[in-house]
């Protein structure tokens, strides 16, 4: 018994021994190294810079005896590594809170794991230091609808080198999916493509006149609904895409029927997909929302023609929709459905253009202007809003869609609205909301920076500075070799 007793005294004296030990501050390294601005990272080419970056030297921040060292997270843990720091900026996060000055966004991996003020931070010594000089730090814009995308150069060049991190392409053929796999090149990093694959409709069905009918997923009857959803779940999509379109000027083209469509949204929502449905016309907001479709694609109204719009603007320039586009749209915002107008291919729409001849003024004529009407009424009745250009159609720009932004401000929305039409909202409607869309602890990398405040002006947005995707800096050509 005593002989018992001494081994557990002496086994717990080499426990406190061993405690003692693993509670010693490790020691400071012997030649720290000192801050690494991104004005240092000199090159020759953008492949040699490109590699220098991907993965910038992780920085563990060391405790010292005075003054702000580490940051905590939302959670209250220490952050013990950052290998990137953006800071020196404004920061508009898009979540819709209020901005913050002199903040900072510290990264690590290509993970975000703090945002803040700069005075709550200090910069690790090994950490990549990318300087807002008081410009604006946002989260990357996400266009929400286009087409075309799915070719990596495409993405690169058009999309990702002018801000836009992400595209949420909504209709492409089957076979050409693919090419959404890949997400850079020898260049560099594109960006990140989402996609529906090809859209369910109808047979004989819309797009298929217009686009070819490899972009219809045809169905006819709920097993075929149910089975063109898991096949497409199967296939890697993001999103399910439907078509509630019975044609334009008259046409009369096949539409599939609520029963298929219920089929398709119960099946798409239990495999944790969102439906977003074209509709164009107010008559189809019926079956959308009996079936319960999550996102409606474009300005549902009841006529395109010229007459019916028209008619729907006073003589003072008021606008006064039609009660039942009313009603209708007020079921939209109670089902909280989102609406992402694609208010510029409007702009671009051949029909329109030729119906409005010989006016050359087509924002400011009363057939736009009650589509903007329709956008209006949504967006001050309370409903979301999610930015998307149609990218695709003729007319209608890559990169920053600086135009859309403009536009949705014409319908009403303040510009940090609009910001966050391009980052949050767009990123819900794109299945990633969870992981990108707001500059906030646990998200993907994914920021940019510009110069000016947007809030004050959204021309700034069109002057974009730096470029993080996935937690590599992303250099503009103009900036290669500095």
């Amino acid at each position: 018994m005593n002989f018992d007793g001494a081994l557990l005294r002496f086994a717990l004296f080499l426990v406190l021994i061993g405690a003692m030990f693993s509670c010693q501050r490790r020691p400071e390294p012997e030649s720290p190294s000192a801050t690494t601005p991104v004005s240092t990272l000199s090159t020759t080419t953008t492949q040699q810079v490109q590699t220098a970056t991907h993965e910038p030297p992780a920085a563990t921040v060391m405790p010292l005896p005075a003054g702000p060292t580490s940051v905590r997270s939302e959670m209250g843990d220490d952050i013990q590594s950052v290998s990137m720091v953006v800071t020196n900026g404004f920061i508009v996060d898009g979540t819709g809170g209020d901005p913050i000055s002199d903040g900072f966004v510290a990264i690590q991996g290509n993970r975000i794991v703090a945002v803040g003020q700069a005075a709550d931070f200090k910069i690790p010594d090994d950490a990549v230091v990318i300087d807002a000089a008081g410009g604006t730090i946002l989260p990357g814009i996400i266009n929400a609808h286009v087409h075309n995308s799915n070719a990596v150069g495409t993405r690169r060049v058009l999309f990702l080198l002018d801000g836009v991190t992400s595209v949420c392409d909504l209709g492409i053929p089957l076979f050409m999916m693919k090419g959404f796999e890949e997400e850079g090149f020898k260049a560099g990093p594109a960006a990140r493509g989402f996609k529906a694959g090809s859209v369910i409709t109808a047979p004989d069905g819309y797009p298929g006149y217009y686009m070819g009918r490899a972009m219809n997923y045809e169905i006819q009857g709920e097993d075929e609904a149910e089975m063109a959803v898991l096949d497409l779940h199967s296939r890697g999509v993001d999103y399910i895409k439907v078509v509630l379109e019975p044609g334009y000027y008259g046409e009369n083209l096949p539409v599939i029927n609520v029963e298929e469509l219920r089929a398709v949204v119960s099946t798409a929502h239990a495999n944790d997909l969102l439906v977003r449905a074209h509709v164009t016309k107010s008559d189809m907001l019926d079956i959308a929302l009996e079936a319960g479709v999550d996102v409606i694609e474009h300005v549902p109204i009841g006529s395109e023609t010229t007459e019916y719009l028209e008619a729907m603007i006073d003589e003072a320039g008021d606008i006064h929709l039609p009660l039942e586009v009313e009603t209708k749209i007020l079921r939209m915002i109670e089902q909280g459905i989102t609406l992402v107008p694609t208010l510029e291919v409007y702009l671009a729409d051949p029909y329109l253009l030729k119906a409005i001849q010989p006016e050359t003024d087509v924002l400011n004529h009363a057939v736009f202007q009650a589509i903007l009407g329709v956008v209006r009424f949504y967006h001050d009745s309370g409903g979301v809003i999610a930015l998307g250009n149609d990218y695709g159609n003729p007319g209608v720009e890559s990169g920053m869609p600086l135009r859309e932004m403009d536009l949705l401000k014409s319908a009403g929305l303040s510009p940090i609205e609009v910001i966050e039409a391009a980052t949050r909202n767009a990123a819900i409607v794109c299945g990633h909301g969870e992981e990108l869309g707001t500059l906030e602890e646990g998200k993907l990398a994914d920021l940019i920076v510009v110069d000016g405040n947007p809030l004050d002006d959204l021309n700034a947005m069109d002057s974009v500075s730096y470029i993080v995707k996935d937690g590599e800096l992303v250099l503009l050509p103009e900036q290669v070799g500095k």
